[in-house]
């Protein structure tokens, strides 16, 4: 039976906590958790709710600060720094891939993005998920997914579950997933979990491997294509030269192609090449870019005229030469 959840107008804000700050130079947390990467943190006023690993955070950006709020007193300064990559001197990576007007114009609207560092297990099972689906109905199916299998957990009234373990989804039947809207992406799942529990994925060893042995490995998991395994290897493994292509990134990548329409393959090499050993950050920077470009413009633009718009229209001036 599927348990409740505790809905987002019935958080309230925390005062009875752990509490502590995390020096934030240089970065949004707003950005960053709208930027598709994660699904499962929710705002609730001017703070973000979520977990890391089994506990329960509050996080509210202060100028460049984080306020942390938790009840758990494992959770420390460094897990924040780490999870939101914030060791990492931002404005270096940026300058390594500012190379051209559309990504020049990307890191202008959308300073302070930074790759999040997940847990590999549950970065793998969400973008299994992800296929060929949108970000809402996403969370929805991964927050069904832990409602009927995560251990529930709470905090000054945020109740939610964490994300199931792989043993546990190998336990269960192709057709309880199913149940919960799945589709044919329970077989997968299913598939993938048990492959994972039994150590024949070790995604902890292949956070340590290169990339294009781990990206092998990715593709050999059932329901796992270019798409999915480059997403994996960026948010999940640390693998920041993993490039992911899906709708929105080949319309941003038309720019660089003259508007023509090339493989992912011959994208991957390009922008390997083209934006060094940060692609994937510069991936990020273009998707949520062009992604937000299209929301602003739904109005006055459909989807076939997006896919389609000169890159003039796209930055909205022409101020480089890609030549």
């Amino acid at each position: 039976m599927r348990r409740s959840l505790t809905s987002n107008s019935a958080l309230r804000t925390p005062h009875s906590a752990l509490q502590f700050e995390v020096p934030a130079p240089d970065f949004s947390l707003k950005i960053t958790l709208a930027s598709g990467q994660a699904f499962r943190w929710i705002q609730h006023e001017d703070w973000f709710c979520g977990l890391l690993g089994k506990t329960p955070v509050f996080l509210q950006q202060q100028q460049d600060s984080l306020l942390c709020r938790t009840a758990d007193a494992s959770v420390n300064p460094e897990d924040i720094r780490h999870y939101f990559a914030l060791d990492l001197p931002l404005s270096d990576i940026l300058d390594s891939f500012d190379v051209d007007a559309q990504i020049h114009q990307a890191i202008q609207d959308h300073r302070g993005l930074r790759i999040l560092r997940q847990e590999g297990w549950e970065t793998l099972a969400s973008f299994i998920c992800s296929a060929f689906n949108n970000i809402k109905r996403i969370k929805g199916m991964l927050e069904r997914l832990c409602q009927a299998f995560g251990e529930p957990v709470a905090f000054n009234g945020f109740r939610t579950f964490a994300f199931p373990s792989a043993e546990i989804l190998a336990a269960t039947s192709e057709r309880q997933l199913r149940s919960l809207g799945l589709g044919y992406r329970a077989h997968f799942l299913r598939a993938t979990a048990r492959r994972v529990a039994d150590g024949q994925i070790p995604l902890s060893q292949l956070a340590q491997a290169d990339y294009e042995s781990a990206k092998r490995a990715l593709l050999g998991c059932n329901g796992v294509g270019e798409k999915v395994a480059d997403c994996v290897a960026l948010f999940g493994l640390g693998h920041y030269e993993a490039f992911p292509v899906d709708v929105w990134m080949e319309r941003a990548m038309r720019y660089y192609f003259r508007n023509r329409r090339v493989g992912h393959k011959k994208m991957h090499l390009f922008a390997r090449r083209h934006f060094g050993s940060y692609a994937g950050w510069a991936q990020q920077y273009l998707y949520h870019y062009v992604r937000n470009y299209r929301s602003a413009n739904s109005t006055q633009h459909s989807e076939e005229d997006m896919g389609h718009m000169s890159d003039t229209k796209l930055l909205g001036h022409g101020a480089w030469d890609m030549s």
